[in-house]
């Protein structure tokens, strides 16, 4: 008994329930999610993928959201704004104990904002050096993180925000793919104390 306790403190076998971090994680996929220790080699990196604990405030959110998109849908139907189309996009509240899984693409310390739905980082000494030629602003996995399919379900600041410095334990999450992931683009800076852990392999 003991041991499975360690085990589960440690070890979590995660399923993929979304689309969101296609193609690196498709829907039915089982993973390994180890637990992150804010400390030394096992503390939070980016490019990690992470399970966590929705923010605070999530569900309050995502509920004012649904119903800008109901009351959207009902001006359609009567055809009061003819030139939309219905939405097509779905968004789910989350269950009670339901967790995410996204990509770190800033961690503390770091400024990062928001550029055409895609997660903008300030370009930092380190990049510097490995790329002389490197622009003022970098773009962690602009080829699969894509903008918004319907940019006007979330608030503007979702797709157009100012760089913001992350504050200590705070890190910047987003899902690989960006059409169809609700993220740190709506919700701000994650705090690390909401993570368990980084997901390390797919075994199903």
């Amino acid at each position: 008994l003991s041991i499975a306790a360690v085990l589960a403190f440690f070890v979590r076998f995660t399923y993929v329930p979304t689309e969101s971090m296609i193609p690196a994680l498709n829907p039915g996929d089982v993973t390994i999610v180890t637990r992150s220790i804010p400390i030394g080699p096992l503390k939070t990196k980016v490019g990690d993928v992470v399970l966590f604990d929705p923010p605070a405030g999530f569900n309050d959110r995502i509920s004012n959201i649904l119903m800008e998109q109901k009351q959207r849908g009902q001006e359609v139907a009567e055809g009061i704004d003819n030139e939309k189309e219905p939405e097509v996009m779905s968004i789910n509240k989350p269950q009670q104990g339901e967790q995410f899984l996204k990509r770190v693409v800033a961690v503390a310390g770091e400024d990062v904002g928001v550029k055409n739905a895609q997660p903008v980082v300030a370009l930092t000494e380190k990049d510097s050096d490995i790329n002389k030629e490197a622009p003022s602003t970098r773009k962690f996995r602009v080829d699969i993180i894509g903008p918004y399919a319907y940019p006007e379900l979330f608030p503007p600041s979702s797709w157009e925000r100012q760089a913001e410095t992350l504050g200590k334990n705070q890190v910047f999450v987003a899902g690989d793919n960006g059409f169809r992931s609700v993220d740190s683009r709506v919700w701000g800076p994650l705090e690390e104390r909401k993570i368990f852990g980084k997901a390390q392999w797919i075994i199903w």
